[in-house]
């Protein structure tokens, strides 16, 4: 007797439907990451080398200038705002509006910075350059003899740290941040920030770190391996079980209702139809 395979229990309709959700996600978040890095290298050289994505580009604070609102090592995000927007906004609310913008420190011994008018105790600073900053911003001047994107709006910020404690400073020295100011155009621009925050800090530092990038490949990897020893530990049980299953089957069947292939219950008619025809021949015979 041949062995009767044991039939798989189908997925139930909720697992399939949660299977179907989680793989779209994956599929879109992919997709949208793909798409994401694909502008932000495409769009590289318009921002001093700095990769922003659909407007968006992420920083980690590397000095105390902006403490107590960014901490060291905190992380921010920042979307691409319109100058022309920020400047109307500073018109209308002043300093109040609290503008924190992240731009490219473009200095070099030739610039020409605009002058503070509002803020005039502001001093140029000495920070280093060539490297994002982020700073509030404390005044914003418009020169309508030039086009947008050519340098129309200058940007004048300074941090917001009353004591610089990795620099030395003291409160009240005039070389503190906070009485240093930073000059720049639209062009200078990365973005304005939208979210500052010491845990997303964490989590990129910990990402970017080798423990962090082992942890992330190691636990997939681990998926799969789990995954893959409870198929094998299935495909080498289902046989056994299926044998088991058609023994007890076997068992279970009465004696003498085995079942007839169709040839044996072919030729079972024959024969029973050939008995009847010799039997009636021979009550023929003997009725002569």
């Amino acid at each position: 007797m041949e062995k009767e395979k044991k039939e798989k229990k189908p997925k139930s309709k909720a697992r399939k439907i949660v299977e179907w959700i989680l793989t779209g996600l994956f599929l879109v978040v992919f997709a949208i990451v793909g798409i994401a890095q694909i502008d932000g290298l495409i769009n590289k050289n318009k921002h001093y080398g700095q990769q922003i994505r659909f407007g968006y580009a992420t920083f980690v604070v590397q000095t105390d200038s902006m403490v107590p609102k960014y901490g060291v090592k905190s992380a921010i995000i920042t979307y691409l705002d319109d100058a022309e927007k920020l400047y109307k906004e500073y018109v209308k609310k002043g300093a109040a509006a609290e503008i924190d913008v992240t731009f490219f420190d473009a200095y070099t011994a030739d610039t020409e910075y605009t002058k503070p008018t509002n803020n005039p105790e502001l001093v140029v600073r000495t920070s280093a350059t060539g490297v994002p900053m982020t700073h509030r911003v404390r005044e914003i001047h418009e020169n309508p003899n030039l086009s947008k994107g050519q340098g129309r709006y200058t940007f004048i910020t300074a941090g917001i740290n009353t004591r610089s404690t990795n620099m030395g400073w003291q409160e009240g020295d005039p070389d503190l941040m906070i009485n240093q100011y930073q000059a720049f155009t639209e062009k200078e621009l990365l973005g304005r920030v939208v979210v500052g925050s010491a845990f997303l800090g964490g989590v990129f530092g910990f990402v970017s770190s080798i423990w962090g990038l082992l942890i992330l490949l190691l636990i997939p990897a681990f998926y799969l391996m789990i995954t893959s020893v409870i198929d094998i530990f299935k495909a080498y049980k289902d046989p056994d079980e299926a044998e088991a299953t058609a023994s007890k089957d076997s068992a279970d069947t009465p004696k003498g209702n085995v079942a007839l292939s169709e040839a044996d219950k072919k030729r079972l008619k024959e024969e029973l139809l050939q008995e009847m025809i010799n039997k009636k021949k021979g009550d023929n015979n003997e009725g002569k």
